[in-house]
């Protein structure tokens, strides 16, 4: 204590940064979670305010020059009543830039009724059983994870079409049942039944990062300051929300025990570490490191996916990627919570080993043309990408 008090103020670490923001909030969150979620509400929406400020200004002002003009009895006040209109006019401008911003569909290979009806059905057993959560498209992508996109309707975020993405990874290295976990948890993210509050706040997690990319992208000069409000505001929002964020992604685990029992729900969660850190530590540096001078034989990474992992992946490396998950505890630079935090909600100390992938989840869900459809694909994508010309 005595210690404590004695550091000089150059010693004494006063930067804002997430770790910072955290660590000083855990007490409040930990100690009063009612109250820390309701410190974090209007928080929250300051985001809707700031988007909600040149609109509102320019009515304000509108009325406000009305006002004025009818009361200019003379040319002295006509000043004033100019540079109201000055205001109005740039405010005005604002809004309209604002009101065309863009946002972009996210791409990928459509899922249907009619192309992938296995896959089809599973999604629809799972919307209806987490109480029919709207999704506008489903996507089977080049990513290696299952994601939920809120891309908004307009500039306000009230309405959103709400995208599935569905990494082509995650078809091609996990079971049946393993694949069905991943899905059923982010589907069931997707709920507001579940958790309208905390829910709420982890879509906004990615929201206000997705209107500072799309301003600064947008680079019109009047919206420059809503861009730099967005690019202070946005880590500090996920900063300030991270265990409101949290507790979101914890009850997601604890729905996947609706439709499976808890040792297929940890394998899902163990086995999505495995082949998730398998491709990004040695598959794809080992593909985009191969030979591409023309001499040999293109190695294809979506082709070969399925078995390259059912063959390569060793169980020492297995339990060195679990080992690395356990000790972070601590970690605030993801909303996913610990895996200790994740087995011990769902009953478990100690992770239980997935067994040998067999049956993958591509060869269940798509039929053999389809499938084989979707590899070439996403081959030629990752090939022209690679700058590699297909014979």
């Amino acid at each position: 204590m005595l210690e404590a008090l004695t550091h000089s103020i150059a010693e004494t670490d006063f930067s804002l940064n997430r770790a910072n923001v955290v660590r000083w909030l855990r007490p409040f969150a930990a100690t009063t979670p009612t109250f820390y979620l309701l410190f974090v509400i209007p928080f929250a929406l300051l985001g809707y305010f700031a988007l909600l400020l040149f609109p509102a200004l320019s009515i304000w002002l509108y009325f406000k020059l009305i006002n004025s003009l009818y009361y200019a009895a003379d040319y002295q006040h006509w000043p004033d009543a100019m540079m109201i209109g000055s205001f109005l006019l740039l405010s005005t401008l604002a809004t309209i830039a604002l009101a065309r911003l863009a946002f972009r569909n996210p791409a990928g290979s459509a899922v249907n009724d009619e192309r992938t009806p296995v896959l089809f059905r599973l999604i629809k057993k799972l919307q209806q059983h987490y109480g029919n959560p709207g999704i506008s498209r489903i996507l089977i992508t080049r990513d290696d994870s299952i994601q939920i996109t809120h891309t908004p309707v307009s500039w306000f975020p009230i309405k959103f079409r709400n995208t599935l993405e569905i990494g082509m990874s995650a078809l091609l290295c996990t079971s049946p049942l393993e694949f069905r976990g991943m899905l059923a948890r982010e589907i069931a993210k997707l709920s507001s039944q579940k958790n309208p509050v905390t829910g709420w706040m982890l879509s906004l997690y990615r929201q206000w990062a997705d209107y500072h990319y799309y301003l600064e992208r947008n680079g019109s000069l009047i919206l420059k300051p809503l861009t730099l409000f967005f690019r202070y505001y946005s880590p500090l929002y996920n900063a300030v929300s991270f265990f409101a964020t949290r507790r979101a992604e914890i009850r997601s685990d604890r729905y996947i025990l609706e439709v499976m029992e808890d040792d297929d729900a940890i394998n899902s969660i163990i086995q999505t570490i495995i082949f998730q850190n398998f491709l990004r530590e040695k598959y794809w540096p080992q593909v985009m490191n191969q030979p591409k001078d023309g001499k040999h034989r293109v190695f294809l990474p979506y082709k070969k996916m399925s078995q390259t992992v059912r063959k390569n992946v060793k169980q020492i490396d297995i339990e060195r990627w679990v080992e690395q998950e356990l000790r972070k505890f601590g970690d605030t630079s993801t909303t996913l919570p610990p895996l200790k935090t994740r087995l011990s909600l769902l009953g478990h100390i100690k992770p239980a080993y997935p067994p040998a992938l067999e049956e993958t989840a591509a060869e269940h869900y798509l039929d053999l043309s389809m499938q084989q459809l979707l590899i070439n694909s996403f081959d030629k994508s990752w090939m022209r990408k690679a700058g590699i010309q297909s014979s």
